[in-house]
Formats: structure tokens, sequence, C-alpha cells
């Protein structure tokens, strides 16, 4: 049902992207348009600005209501909340000091209402996590379907009015504060259970805390090699390149958005099997899921890059220069981000953090150090380009054989304990 109501969503959301890019292109122009790109890219850091708290709570919140302690999981959420209003007082205050320190630049404006949603934020997205950890993740979908739609509407009532791309900018954002508050207080209200009666102690919380860092760093180092593609795409190449990049990330994320809640569901699917020592049905599922993924973003590459230049310039009357090597990149991309997928959450399940962290740390290093070089002879597809490539040459050898080596332990591990389980029968 949650994989259900998550593809649902994302196709609105495909649509209202389908409305909204060529609406806001032909309002602001190609420069406001790069800029408005740029500024409202910084909402992927949503998930990493909270230094992984929220993202923790999937896998604590599920294990204290399995385990009938409904205390410990509202211990977890209050401190899940309590950290995070820290954190968003911390970015507020470092951005208005940054920001007048600056001298109040507009050029800087879009960057500061950016950081302020993201700061607001913080605490708010804690409950669209606590959804999935109670298995109805249909829930914070029906919430990000109210943030597609309010941010589908919103701009289409300012383009008629103003082409201050710093209202459009505080849309995106408004959109997202609003309907995260919301899904929060829809959780408190059908849920009471998790209502924070007071403020949760550091000793209980600590959970919280260190697998959340690990998740933070994690995807903040693994988020390095393409959330800043945008800003990159500006500086490198400036703001014609911007706006090409601004759609390419765009079907990018939609088409990684649709991989994230397709496979979503084998996170704890995994980690159950993990704690029954399944090695079968996850080295099984393992490949399938590969497969599956893979499969589905094949296909949806094929069709990018075989009808996309007309798509766009039907979508955007213009294609913006994005021709065949671009369209190539983008599909390279989604199919490097399909490929990693499955093994990436089967070590999330089994908690092999520090790994990938390390290899993930190799990965984005040598993708930033390609970007730029790349970015110079192949434009901006040059940029998607670094992704990829260090996506099949680091992380997918070195996640798969991972987690072949986990299964093998336990296989072994588990012969080991029927040979002595045998063992000690005879003797009696």
């Amino acid at each position: 049902m949650a994989a259900g109501a998550g593809v649902f969503q994302r196709l609105v959301q495909v649509i209202s992207t389908l409305i909204l890019m060529p609406l806001l292109l032909h309002t602001l122009g190609v420069a406001k348009f790069g800029i408005w790109g740029s500024a409202s890219s910084l909402a992927w850091f949503s998930g990493l600005v909270d230094i992984g708290i929220g993202t923790a709570l999937v896998t604590l919140i599920a294990r204290s209501k399995a385990s009938g302690n409904e205390d410990e999981a509202r211990t977890h959420l209050a401190g899940a909340l309590s950290f995070g209003s820290a954190i968003a007082v911390v970015m507020l205050v470092i951005a208005t000091i940054t920001f007048w320190g600056s001298g109040a630049k507009a050029q800087f404006e879009p960057y500061f209402i950016a950081v302020v949603g993201l700061a607001l934020n913080v605490p708010l997205n804690s409950a669209n996590n606590a959804w999935m950890a109670l298995q109805k993740g249909y829930v914070s979908g029906f919430w990000e379907l109210v943030q597609t739609l309010l941010t589908l509407g919103g701009v289409i009532v300012a383009s008629g009015s103003t082409t201050n791309v710093l209202v459009f900018v505080g849309i995106v954002y408004g959109a997202m504060v609003t309907a995260n508050a919301g899904s929060l207080f829809h959780l408190l209200i059908i849920h009471p259970e998790l209502r924070p009666h007071h403020r949760a102690p550091f000793s209980e919380v600590r959970a919280v805390l260190h697998e959340g860092f690990l998740l933070f760093a994690l995807n903040l180092i693994g988020g390095l090699s393409f959330l800043l593609d945008n800003v990159l795409a500006l500086q490198l190449l400036g703001p014609e390149a911007s706006a090409r990049m601004t759609i390419a990330l765009r079907i990018c994320m939609t088409g990684l958005g649709f991989l994230l809640v397709i496979s979503q569901p084998l996170w704890p699917a995994f980690a159950d099997a993990a704690e029954k020592s399944d090695w079968h049905w996850i080295r099984r599922n393992l490949f399938r899921g590969m497969a599956l993924l893979t499969g589905i973003s094949g296909v949806g590459s094929l069709v990018l890059v075989l009808f996309g230049s007309m798509l766009l310039k039907v979508w955007l009357h213009s294609n913006l220069g994005i021709g065949r090597s671009m369209l190539w990149a983008i599909s390279a991309w989604v199919l490097a981000q399909a490929v990693i997928r499955v093994p990436h959450l089967f070590l999330n399940a089994v908690s092999i953090m520090k790994y990938q962290i390390v290899v993930s740390a190799l990965a984005s290093g040598l993708a930033l150090a390609l970007k730029p070089f790349l970015a110079v002879r192949l434009d901006v597809a040059g940029i998607l380009w670094g992704t990829s490539a260090t996506i099949g040459i680091v992380m997918l050898p070195a996640f798969l054989s991972h987690c072949l080596q986990w299964c093998s332990r336990v296989e072994k591990d588990q012969m080991k304990g029927i040979s002595i389980q045998s063992g000690s029968s005879q003797v009696i």
C-alpha cells in the first residue's frame, strides 16, 4: 500500500513538474530560472540537515513498537523533535548572521530563503519517518502530495502577477514547511501514545543520535556526488547551463523518486530476514530487486533517449540545448542509481554503515574531482557522467561484494550452529 501511494504521489509530482517547468521558464526567463533552480535544488538537502535523526526513527520506532515498548518509542520521537529544534535554531542564527554580514546582497536572498525553509523543516520532517516506522508510509505520501499541490497552485497563482524570483523560491519552501507541519500534527493526533510528555533525557536518546549520525554521514557523503550539481553548473558554466541542469536534475530526481518508493519496502524486509538469518531469501531478493529496478530504469532510459528531444520541445517549447548526449548522461545517471539502490538498502538494514561511508567518500571525492574536468569537455552532461562513472567503478563492486560476503558468513555460521547442535544431541 505504501509503495502504491508513493508511486501515485510521484506520478502527480511528474505531472506537476511538466506544468511548472515551462511555466517558470516563460515567467522568469532563462537567467532567473537558473537562479530559481539553483536555490530550490537545496530542498534536496532536507533529508540531510537533521544529521540523520529523522531517518533513524524508521528503525528505532519500529523496533520499540514491535517489542511493545511505547514509552521508548515516545522517547525516540521526543529526542528527534528536541534535537531537530535545536538544529533549526542554530541554522537560523548562522544564516541570519551570514546574510547580514555579507551586506544583505540581493544575489544571496534566494539562498537565505532556502536555508530558512530547510531549518524550519528539520523537526517537522520527523513525522514522515515516524509514519514509515509505523508501516503507514501512505500517510507520509499523502502529505508529500499536499506539498506538491501547494507548490503547483502557488506557482500558478504567482506567475500571473510577478516575476520576482524570491516569491517562487518562497513558494517551494513554504509548501514544504506547511505540508510537513500538517504531517506532524496528524501523527500526534492519530497516535497519542507518541506524544512527548516531557523533554527526553540525553541518556535515553543516544540511540537516536548514534544511528542518526551514521546515516547522516552516509547520506551527506553520498549526496555530495550529485546534490551540488546545479550549483557547479552555475559556477562553472553560467546561468544558461544551470537552467539546463535544472531540467536534467528534475528528470533525474523524478526517476530516482520512483526507484525510492518502489524499493523502500525492501529495507525493513531485509532487516527482518537478517534477524532470522534467512540468507537464502536475502540473496534471492538482492538480485531480484536489482534486476527489477535496473529493468524499469532501462525501459525509461530507452524512451528518454529515443524521444526525449521531441518531448522536451513539446514540454518547454525549447530543449534549452539538451541534446542526445545530455539525454544519454541522464539515462546513465538513473541506471547507476537503480543498480546500486538494493545493495545500499541491504547494508542499511544490517547496520553496515561505516563501510558504506568509506566507500561513498571515495566515490564522491572522485566524482567531485572529475566533474570540473568533464564539464569543460562535455558541458553539463559531463557533470552527470562524473556521478555515474564513480558509482559503476567504485560503489557497485564494493557494495555488492560486501553483501555476498555477509550472506556467505551467515551461511557458514548457520552450518557451524547445526553441527554443534547435532554433536550435543549425540552426547546426550
